[in-house]
């Protein structure tokens, strides 16, 4: 009986101790000191964030749902889209009863001036915007780079929030939401035109 208990006893020991002795996978943290809003609080989460980084793929799904709540939830926040730069990608009129309304899709884009350490070329979201009264779109132009003081409409579906790993760097989809558009501030460019003379 004794010798049964401390086979046991050693068994459970040898156990315990491969257990606590596994080294928990390095987080890889990202440096970069961002002062928008959204890509601050998206660093602040993926640098706290194991499950993103893992391999098993049961702990990969519920850090997946974890960011895809986290981010909705940023979504409700009044500095959602402060200094995030979107560009104008489709511009319409429509006609609800009689009164004429402009809308406008508006995305991310690639910018290759941006630092390194950024992640605003591997950040994907999409804002449907509304303009309640034109003179709020005055100066939008298709393909025209903007800042948006907005009003969120509803939230996005939680699945069209994803993260995807990829070997030259992760892409964050961070969703489709439909807002309203108070105002539109053109992002500054260092790009030059051409001169002509």
């Amino acid at each position: 009986m004794k010798v049964k208990a401390s086979i046991l006893f050693i068994t459970l020991s040898t156990i315990l101790l491969g257990c606590i002795s596994k080294p928990k996978p390095k987080i890889e943290q990202i440096t970069y000191q961002s002062k928008i809003f959204l890509e601050h609080s998206l660093i602040e989460y993926l640098n706290k964030s194991e499950g993103l980084q893992s391999e098993d793929s049961l702990k990969f799904t519920n850090a997946l749902d974890s960011f895809q709540r986290h981010v909705k939830g940023l979504s409700n926040n009044i500095d959602f889209l402060t200094e995030f730069p979107l560009q104008a990608t489709n511009i319409r009129d429509t006609l609800i009863g009689d009164q004429l309304f402009k809308m406008a899709t508006f995305e991310t884009y690639t910018d290759l001036s941006r630092p390194k350490g950024s992640l605003l070329n591997r950040m994907q979201l999409r804002i449907n915007g509304i303009f309640q009264f034109i003179d709020e779109a005055q100066g939008l132009e298709l393909g025209g780079k903007y800042y948006l003081k907005s009003m969120i409409y509803k939230q996005g579906k939680r699945a069209d929030v994803n993260y995807y790993k990829k070997s030259g760097g992760n892409i964050y989809v961070l969703g489709v939401y439909p807002m309203q558009v108070k105002e539109l501030t053109p992002v500054p460019t260092t790009v030059r035109m051409a001169s002509l003379n």
